[in-house]
């Protein structure tokens, strides 16, 4: 493989990397304002918010854990 084609694959993979992250920011700050309006009980808000800062390092919550948060 030559170097180009190294350095292009990882140019994308950085980029998508880049995107991931942002999306990851978005998807917690749009669960984070809405927290007000789900009418969430104090524990119920605090398991969620621990839930995403465990989302954060790289490691991944699963559907069913995110519904009983």
């Amino acid at each position: 493989m030559s170097r180009a084609s190294l350095e292009s694959i990882y140019k994308e993979v950085k980029s998508v990397n880049q995107r991931l992250d942002f999306l990851e920011d978005l998807v917690e700050e749009v669960v984070v304002n809405s927290l007000p309006r789900a009418r969430l009980t104090k524990n119920q808000k605090t398991e969620l918010k621990k839930r995403l800062a465990e989302m954060k390092p790289a490691e991944r919550a699963t559907l069913e854990d995110m519904k009983r948060a």
